[in-house]
């Protein structure tokens, strides 16, 4: 039997370290944004201009009305959307990009990739938080999962150099990278 483990309990410290690696970085782009809880925590504790994109239309009725419920509707706005097709989004649009256990989720990770920087303005931060192979979230869900080596590897072969890498725990990796 597989230890279960609640990732959820991981969010504060997980936001926290988000909001330290985009620093002053504005606007900034959430890349499956689920029920926007990273994209409401920027706009409240920051005053971040968030965009929070999701393919899921369900999960983004609850993001706005936690916008709203918040006071911080007027910072941030969730779209429906796919990740490898960003068409309605202007090359370098944000200053930061923050996409957290996403990329395992992606259909076509390196093509996602090279849509961000194309959105991201120059010297600005992509900040990844994942699951990584092997760890108990393969075990717990058997979803595609990647290395750290895989992961660096894709984000350098789509044009960003590493600035920092480590863990929240021992499974889920902790990225920043800059586009270059």
């Amino acid at each position: 039997m597989v230890e279960q483990v609640d990732y959820d309990q991981l969010e504060p410290e997980t936001y926290q370290r988000i909001a330290e690696a985009i620093g002053e970085a504005n606007p900034v782009l959430d890349i499956g944004c689920g029920e926007g809880k990273l994209a409401n925590f920027l706009a409240t504790t920051l005053g971040k201009e968030v965009r929070g994109i999701d393919i899921s239309d369900f999960k983004l009725v609850k993001a706005r009305e936690e916008a709203r419920a918040q006071g911080v509707s007027h910072l941030v706005q969730f779209m429906e959307g796919d990740a490898t097709h960003l068409n309605t989004i202007a090359d370098q649009s944000f200053g930061a990009i923050v996409n957290v256990y996403t990329l395992h989720e992606l259909e076509h990770p390196f093509k996602a990739l090279e849509e961000l920087r194309r959105v991201l303005g120059a010297g600005g931060k992509l900040v990844m938080v994942d699951f990584i192979k092997g760890g108990k979230a393969e075990k717990i869900w058997g979803e595609r999962y990647y290395t750290p080596q895989e992961i660096e590897s894709m984000l350098q072969e789509a044009g960003f150099s590493e600035v920092a890498m480590g863990f929240v725990r021992d499974d889920v990796i902790f990225g920043s990278w800059v586009k270059i």
